[in-house]
């Protein structure tokens, strides 16, 4: 397993390029900008990219997903409770002339595939699960990888947790959405959407809300 770590776009936002080294076949974790490098990382590696996976619809993590969508082919991955975010004015909206600049910019294709707890994906012989984490937005999900890695989007950061105060937030579902990560067995590398990397047991130990969530 092979996975790049890229800082994309004006507010920072961790993207994520995840392959097989044998077989080549690969998914990509929230690209939120600067298509044009992320398709030239995985045409350069030749990576065959079956997946766009994408822990939420802000507009920081989708502005790249239809230029790679239409330059691999790969299905676009995302929870249907978000698609109230899928057009320029919802997803950009909240974040004022900042947003308004970049409205020419949004080109989101929509979904291929709705995640969900009941979905199970596969690439390169590695497996995919997801985890419903509402509280940043409806539809938030934490990705896992095999039994090693969590994308975690906006839901949990390095000593922090995703703001609620936009559209669709809820503080006590983010509460709740800590609480579960909390009691997921076992350690995990926790690769989230902004920031830096962290280790859920690290999160467990240390993160202030993770461990109000715990409390409540």
């Amino acid at each position: 397993m092979q996975i790049k770590q890229f800082v994309v776009g004006d507010v920072s936002t961790n993207c994520y390029l995840v392959y097989d080294e044998k077989t080549l076949e690969g998914a990509i974790v929230d690209p939120g900008d600067n298509a044009d490098r992320l398709i030239r990382e995985i045409e350069s590696a030749n990576i065959k990219l079956k997946y766009i996976l994408l822990t939420h619809a802000h507009f920081d993590h989708i502005l790249a997903v239809g230029a790679i969508k239409r330059a691999t082919g790969a299905q676009v991955v995302v929870s249907r409770k978000d698609e109230y975010l899928f057009d320029a004015n919802s997803s950009l909206s909240p974040f004022g002339a900042y947003g308004r600049q970049l409205m020419n910019r949004f080109d989101f294709p929509g979904a291929d595939i709705w995640m969900t707890e009941d979905l199970s994906l596969e690439f390169g012989g590695m497996k995919l699960k997801f985890h419903s984490t509402p509280g940043h937005t409806p539809g938030s999900h934490v990705i896992q990888l095999d039994d090693s890695i969590l994308f975690t989007g906006d839901t949990l950061f390095c000593q922090s947790c995703g703001r609620t105060d936009l559209p669709g937030g809820s503080w006590p579902e983010i509460l709740q959405s800590l609480k579960k990560l909390y009691q997921l067995p076992g350690d995990y590398q926790v690769l989230p959407g902004h920031e830096g990397l962290s280790t859920l047991e690290r999160e467990r130990k240390s993160n202030p809300y993770m461990r109000q969530a715990v409390k409540e």
